[in-house]
């Protein structure tokens, strides 16, 4: 399963099953249509006490749990189930107008379907492959099933680019869950430290030595600062500044200019980013939770509401040993896979100009040249993270080391940062930006490949 499929599906469940949707039932009756475990699958979004998660499908597999002998005969009783849930099925399903109303069919009146289906893609038989959908295609069949399309959103990362449709037989509409009662993403939970050798930090400068540097030079119009923590690097800006994290724990006083969103980053750029971010973003700290794809979409949702000579500030870029570097957190200082953004980032976007630096503790990355209309990483991202989250990957040696790094106090970042506020003054575009910033693509093109 694919990962957009994979959070699109976990989306369903933080706005319409978490929260009321649960605490009103004893029991909720799921069946997932398609459940065949191939490559993935959604059990694990639906792991709850209260949830009995059925899986359907025309063969015996792991995750099956019904056997269709029909592909379009649920053998189900009518307004038997809370939930049904599918997806990558409906392109394979030939007649899939038949599969769609039988599912509803099975639907309780209160209950909600949830579809996922691409809109694009390369074929891929299983045994078959018919079909890409658009939204029509599902306003369309909730008109044929006499259902209620309550919710509908076009993903744009590629290449499947998901539609996802959620559908009801109620009517009035069922009430949805806030999608911010609890983070949809794991909880960055602390942990006791582990041996000495395995907690080393290194770097000279610290990262909110930098960051200070970045406000005072810069004069940010806007900041964006995701993960705010205990509040530290937030309390530095000085201007209109906006900071996003599920869980703050603000320990610091902060300026009456900046407005924290107690939500993820995915629902924030899903909702609230339309009104909070009303011009664009001249500087951003991404420091969110420590998984490649997480940072990826963050920086990817940053980019596209940015100024060309923005400056975008990734953190934990340089693992300090390889313990800090596993996905799973084991160590009281710990990066994550956030190493492998910087690995991304220069093989697919070398259009970016990129500085990284050996600030203390963990390294970071700065980035610029920023095109809010490039689509590479949107379209490459499922095969992105299918490559980058394997456990085999490991952090290589020009990454532990940091070679090709610069000083964090070196004085070619204070260049930088005018340079960049000059640009900011008028009409450029991201080439304008790469020539200007002949410096900085000069020294952060030694660390362009960290992988190699």
């Amino acid at each position: 399963m694919h990962a957009s499929s994979s959070e699109n599906m976990q989306k369903c469940f933080d706005r319409y099953v978490q929260g009321e949707f649960l605490e009103g039932r004893e029991r909720v009756h799921l069946l997932d249509v398609g459940a065949a475990d191939v490559n993935g699958s959604y059990r694990h979004i639906f792991a709850h006490p209260k949830i009995v998660y059925v899986g359907a499908d025309m063969a015996e597999a792991e995750g099956v749990d019904l056997l269709l002998r029909d592909p379009y005969r649920i053998p189900l009783a009518d307004n038997s189930l809370d939930l049904v849930v599918s997806g990558q099925m409906l392109e394979h399903c030939e007649f899939f107008w038949l599969s769609f109303q039988e599912m509803i069919r099975v639907l309780k009146p209160d209950g909600y379907l949830f579809l996922i289906a691409p809109s694009a893609g390369p074929e891929h038989r299983f045994p078959v492959d018919c079909y890409r959908f658009y939204p029509d295609a599902f306003r369309g069949l909730a008109k044929h099933a006499g259902c209620r399309l309550v919710d509908l959103w076009h993903d744009e990362r590629g290449p499947w680019c998901d539609l996802v449709g959620v559908f009801s037989k109620a009517f009035p509409l069922p009430k949805a869950s806030p999608a911010s009662v609890a983070p949809a993403r794991p909880v960055d939970l602390p942990v006791a430290a582990a041996a000495p050798e395995l907690e080393v930090t290194r770097g000279g400068r610290s990262y909110l030595d930098v960051l200070a540097e970045c406000h005072a030079e810069l004069a940010p119009r806007l900041y964006l600062e995701i993960g705010v923590r205990r509040g530290e690097s937030l309390a530095l800006a000085t201007g209109r500044a906006v900071g996003v994290d599920p869980r703050p724990e603000l320990a610091r006083q902060l300026p009456e200019t900046v407005t924290v969103f107690a939500e993820t980053s995915d629902h924030f750029f899903d909702t609230s980013a339309a009104q909070a971010i009303s011009g664009p973003i001249d500087l951003a700290f991404i420091d969110g939770l420590h998984h490649f794809e997480f940072a990826l979409r963050d920086f990817m949702a940053v980019e596209r509401r940015a100024h060309p000579a923005a400056l975008v500030v990734i953190d934990d870029i340089f693992p300090n040993h390889p313990a800090q570097a596993s996905r799973e957190r084991r160590t009281a200082h710990w990066s994550g896979d956030v190493w492998k953004l910087m690995d991304v980032l220069a093989k697919r976007r070398p259009d970016l100009v990129m500085l990284p630096l050996d600030a203390a503790p963990a390294g970071l990355l700065l980035v610029t040249a920023l095109d809010p209309d490039n689509r590479v990483l949107w379209h490459q991202y499922n095969p992105l993270c299918a490559h980058y989250r394997r456990d085999d990957l490991v952090p290589p040696p020009a990454v532990l080391s940091r070679r090709g790094t610069v000083g964090a106090s070196n004085s070619v970042i204070a260049e930088g940062l005018q340079t960049l506020r000059n640009l900011r003054a008028g009409q450029v575009r991201p080439a304008d930006v790469r020539a200007a910033l002949t410096a900085w693509r000069t020294v952060g093109g030694m660390a362009a490949r960290p992988s190699e």
